[in-house]
This record gives C-alpha cells, sequence and structure tokens, in this order.
C-alpha cells in the first residue's frame, strides 16, 4: 500500500471532525488545507524530477475515496488540486520549472466553461478577460487555469490560459446548498497579458499531444485526461453515499437499541432499503474499479469508443449513488433535515456534485445507443 494511501487514513478524523464547520465558513478551513499539504498528498501525480510522488491512477483512487468518506466537499477539493497538476505538466520544461521552484506542488484551480473567456492576441501571447465559475481551489492557490477561446493559425481554438492568481480577482459567489466547502468562487480577470507559451490548446491536454509523455516516463503521463477528471469528480460521490449509508445505518440501529423506534414499525423497518442501496452502492464502486482497471490496461491507446465507455460508466456510477442518497434521505423523516446530521449533507453533496459537466448522462447513453444500433 502507497504511504499516501495511509496517510489519508490518517488526515480523514481531522476532515469528518471539521466538515460542519467548512459547510459553515463556505471554504476550506485554512488548518485543514495546512495539514493536507503537510501529509504530501498534493504532489502525488508531480514527476520525482520536480520532487514529487509520481503515484499512479490507483493511488489517486484510493485517496480521494477515503478521504470522500470523510468529508465530500474536502475529497472533492483535494481530488482536483491534486490532479491538476497533471494539467499543468503539459506545459513546457521551462514553464514546469518555474511552478515547482519553490514546493513540489502547485495548487490551482481549472475552468471547464471555456466560453466565459475571450483572448486577444498581442505581440508575445495574449490579452485575456473574462469571468469564470466554479474555481475550486482559489481561495488556497497561488496559480490558475481559465479556459478561453484564443485564435491560433486564424482557427478560433479551445485555450487554457496558467495566470498566477496575483492576476485574478476571486469574488465570493458560493452560496450553494451541497459542496458548500469547496469554496469554489468565481474569479475574474481583467485585460492580463498571458505569455504564448503559458497558453496551451484543450485538445493538447486531453489526448497527450503536448509533449507531456515524452517529458515523463511514468505511466501516469501517458493517460488521457478525462477519465482522470471522471475520477475526480465521482469518488467524491461514491464517498459521500457510502458515508450516507453508514451513518444512516448506525442512527437507526441506535433508535431500535434504545426503543426509541418500535421493532416491526414501518420506519424501523429499513433492512430492505438499507440492503438495496448497499448493493446499488457496491455496484457503483465496482464500476468505477473496473474502469480504472481499464484506463491503467490501456492509457493512450485507448480507441475514442473506449474513452467515451470510460465515461459513460463513470456517469452510470454516479447515477446509482444519486439514487441511493435519495433513497437514504427519503427513509430518514424529519430528524434527517437536522443541519448538524452528517446524513443530510451527504445527501446534498451528492446532489449537486452529480450535476458536474462531466456527468452529462443523457450525452453518454445515447453515444452508446447509436453504437447498438451501429449509427454514427
Amino acid at each position: 500500500m502507497s504511504d499516501l494511501i495511509a496517510k489519508a487514513e490518517a488526515l480523514a478524523p481531522l476532515l469528518r471532525e471539521t466538515a460542519r464547520d467548512s459547510e459553515i465558513a463556505r471554504r476550506p478551513l485554512g488548518r485543514v488545507v495546512d495539514a493536507i499539504a503537510k501529509s504530501g498528498l498534493y504532489s502525488m501525480m508531480v514527476p520525482k524530477i520536480y520532487g514529487g510522488d509520481e503515484e499512479d491512477l490507483d493511488t489517486f483512487f484510493e485517496t480521494v475515496l477515503i478521504l470522500s468518506r470523510a468529508d465530500a466537499s474536502l475529497g472533492w477539493l483535494t481530488g482536483f488540486l491534486i490532479e491538476h497538476n497533471l494539467w499543468l505538466l503539459n506545459y513546457s520544461e521551462e514553464i514546469c520549472q518555474t511552478l515547482y521552484k519553490d514546493a513540489n506542488f502547485v495548487l490551482a484551480p481549472a475552468t471547464l466553461n471555456i466560453g466565459a473567456g475571450a483572448a486577444q492576441p498581442v505581440a508575445g501571447g495574449y490579452r485575456l478577460s473574462g469571468q469564470w465559475q466554479w474555481g475550486t481551489g482559489i481561495l488556497h492557490s497561488t496559480w490558475v487555469l481559465a479556459g478561453g477561446v484564443a485564435v491560433i493559425n486564424e482557427v478560433p481554438t479551445p485555450t487554457f490560459f496558467l495566470l498566477p492568481t496575483v492576476d485574478v480577482e476571486p469574488i465570493d459567489t458560493w452560496h450553494m446548498n451541497g459542496m458548500c466547502a469547496t469554496g469554489s468562487w468565481d474569479f475574474k480577470v481583467d485585460d492580463v497579458f498571458v505569455p504564448a507559451n503559458r497558453a496551451m490548446p484543450f485538445q493538447s491536454i486531453l489526448n497527450n499531444t503536448s509533449g507531456i509523455a515524452e517529458r515523463h516516463d511514468g505511466p501516469l503521463y501517458s493517460t488521457p485526461l478525462m477519465p482522470v477528471l471522471g475520477f475526480a469528480a465521482s469518488l467524491p460521490i461514491l464517498g459521500a453515499a457510502q458515508s450516507a449509508l453508514a451513518d444512516f445505518a448506525d442512527q437507526m440501529r441506535v433508535k431500535l437499541e434504545n426503543k426509541v423506534l418500535r421493532a416491526g414499525a414501518p420506519r424501523a423497518d429499513v433492512s430492505k432499503m438499507l440492503g438495496e442501496v448497499s448493493l446499488k452502492l457496491e455496484a457503483a464502486e465496482l464500476i468505477l474499479r473496473d474502469v480504472l482497471r481499464d484506463v491503467m490496461d490501456t492509457r493512450s491507446k485507448a480507441t475514442e469508443s473506449e474513452r467515451a465507455h470510460w465515461l459513460s460508466r463513470q456517469t452510470y456510477a454516479v447515477q446509482n449513488c444519486k439514487e441511493a442518497a435519495l433513497q437514504i434521505a427519503d427513509a430518514s423523516g424529519a430528524s434527517g433535515g437536522h443541519l448538524d446530521n452528517p446524513v443530510q449533507r451527504a445527501v446534498r453533496d451528492v446532489s449537486i456534485a452529480s450535476n458536474h459537466a462531466v456527468f452529462s448522462k443523457d450525452g453518454h447513453y445515447r453515444a452508446i445507443g447509436k453504437a447498438l444500433l451501429r449509427q454514427a
């Protein structure tokens, strides 16, 4: 077992203990982020040449799931901050030497809403403006990855621009009923110059055509980005649903033992629901682990169809988790609505996180159906 997995297990009690305070604060607590940084988790995907651990996806999978069972928001935040280092490694050696000059990790949000930014070509680079949602990690970051449209060789091209946070204005828009502690504020950029070597076509990051695999030998660096992103988003959902099940079962057991509920009463007989939910979550985890194995076996050799199927299965696992969480919420009764009850927080976290753009079930499922019908 990787030492980092053991460190995640050691951090889990802190995340669970502070989950409610982080939710109230609507941001990750500084001492929790500091503890995660001290543990070394953030450098998981960074190559050894920059002082990182160069761990593979299996370590990432276990680590994010462990943290997410304790607090889905902090599992989400940590997972994305870890894997955004993989995005950064697509930039040139010169840029990476700057990024990792003083530390073996970088904390940086990355925004997929590329239409939010516009880049004007100028001598030596671009002038970038825009306001982006979903800046997960912006409150503790030193760099940001902002998506925008750049004209490259006279072609409008989705591009990621790398900026230091001194060039960015965080805006507190994070008033949500779930995933509250991620602190995923908006951020704004107003006519900031970005050098050309800090602009990277998104397709190059997606498909490993940036030179990352040639610069770094580890198998991780030959892995397409989208399934990694899919794990970063799906594992917190699985972890939250699993924790909701465990907490609800514990609460019902205590009520039955203390005779708060009468054995045989309708609310007391939740065994069938618990069994069904348990199987749904077991299936969801098995699906995600199966995708993990496929990704690690195939990497960038996978066909477009295989890559699409990875995302479809991740999406299906997430839908299982969402259905399971809603069943738990329905059985929780009025007491399940108390804000200090971790069950309701987990249910809300699942509901919000499952709406991530990567889990567009209509598109993913339709693609599978068209393949079965042999339609283009």
